[in-house]
Formats: structure tokens, sequence, C-alpha cells
């Protein structure tokens, strides 16, 4: 079985209205203390050497600032470059993710 290579995203996926891309981008630039210039669609975490530590803050800072639920499994497991966490953001958004309820 071979596994063919993936192409590197070189635009953006649209986030739905009212969130801009560049508010996912100031939030990561400011959390990881990245140079917000070297935040391009192709950009993988690896190369941003984004750490684990760091990308928890991220999504906690993402789940505030766009009010979603984003959950630590498979929904992230695709995730390579900032233009894939974009897409998984914009997916939640567009879903309306929401916590899981507390049982009662």
């Amino acid at each position: 079985m071979t596994i063919e290579p993936r192409l590197v995203p070189t635009h953006w996926p649209e986030l739905p209205a009212p969130y801009e891309v560049d508010q996912f981008l100031d939030l990561i630039a400011e959390v990881a203390k990245r140079d917000r210039v070297a935040l391009v669609p192709g950009a993988s975490l690896q190369e941003l050497d984004i750490a684990s530590l760091d990308m928890v803050d991220i999504l906690f800072e993402l789940e505030e600032k766009f009010n979603v639920y984003v959950p630590m499994g498979d929904e992230l497991s695709h995730v390579t470059y900032l233009a894939d966490l974009v897409a998984v953001l914009a997916n939640l958004i567009r879903e309306g993710s929401a916590p899981p309820s507390a049982a009662a």
C-alpha cells in the first residue's frame, strides 16, 4: 500500500462570518510567541516548533475566542499544517460545536 504525499496548502480555508483568519493568526502568534509573518497556510506545526503545552493553550484560547469546543481526539489527528487547524476550526464553528454536557 502506497501513501500519496499531501500537497502543502497555499490558501487559508474560509472561516464562517464574523470570524476571520487574521484573528486566528494573531492568537497563534501571541500564545505560541511566533513571528506573525511565519504563520502561512503551509507552515507545519513541526516547522513552527509549537510545543505540546503551547498547543493546548492555543486550543483553549481558540475555544474562548471562537466560542467552540475543540475535542482533543480524532478531529485533530490529521492536522499537520496551520491551514488544517483553520479547517478544523471552521468545521467546528459551522457545526456549532459545544462542550459535552456534564452528566447529571
